[in-house]
């Protein structure tokens, strides 16, 4: 299978336009950077004020600041940790504070899976839970891969474990030259949300999101695992 994957994923390689230069935290959201400084955090604090943030402002936050791995699997309502902005003046608080108070407003569960906390929203479908706790039998990525490609390889034997008569795949990966390469062993019969973790959990670690249709049908699916790493952004508190 791994044969037949890797001869239909095209890559297109586009380096994002990140800056050179390191950006300061500006208030509530943190830029994107080259080479970020980061600061002392050993506590693993997180401090977020801010007049107007999502669920998900919030929740990038935690993990670009603590540096903790983190997985969202969305639900039904697609938009729960975006749709709604409300104040928040968290300061040197928990990680695990930050991402309940996150999860509360947006109607999702809070569970640690070892050092990954993996919010599911509550209407999760059976078929998002159902690609979610996909198996595979012989997932492989290659030996110096970036979290991103990782993401898409993911996406890629998921969209085809679950959906055979998917022809081919089709990918434009962004990156940066000085991306971190990877390596990821995988045990045979990991599930989505396993191998999600593992991917996460890496260097820098990162954050993933399970972003898929909540029903079954007929046209080309849209569903992916989308991996963020933190490694181009600081761990700066957010305050405004």
């Amino acid at each position: 299978m791994w044969r037949i994957l890797s001869g239909i994923l095209l890559m297109g390689c586009s380096y994002a336009g990140l800056s050179a230069q390191s950006h300061q935290a500006d208030g509530c959201f943190t830029q994107m950077e080259y080479a970020p400084v980061l600061i002392d955090n050993s506590n693993q604090t997180v401090t977020f004020k801010c007049s107007q943030a999502t669920s998900l402002d919030l929740v990038q936050a935690v993990g670009r600041q603590a540096r903790i791995s983190i997985g969202l699997a969305l639900g039904r309502n697609t938009d729960a940790l975006t749709k709604e902005q409300r104040a928040y003046d968290l300061e040197n608080v928990t990680p695990e504070v930050a991402l309940r108070e996150a999860a509360r407003d947006a109607h999702y569960t809070l569970n640690q899976e070892g050092a990954v906390w993996v919010l599911v929203a509550d209407d999760i479908t059976s078929r998002q839970s159902s690609l979610l706790a996909q198996r595979y039998s012989d997932f492989k990525v290659d030996n110096s891969s970036t979290m991103v490609q990782m993401g898409v390889s993911l996406t890629m034997w998921m969209r085809v474990t679950a959906s055979p008569e998917i022809q081919g795949f089709g990918a434009s990966i962004g990156g940066s030259l000085n991306d971190e390469r990877l390596a990821l062993k995988v045990t045979p019969s990991s599930t989505t949300e396993e191998i999600a973790n593992m991917i996460v959990s890496l260097g820098s670690k990162g954050m993933w999101i399970l972003r898929v249709e909540p029903d079954y049908s007929d046209h080309v699916s849209i569903d992916e695992v989308e991996i963020e790493p933190y490694q181009h952004y600081s761990n700066r508190p957010n305050s405004q």
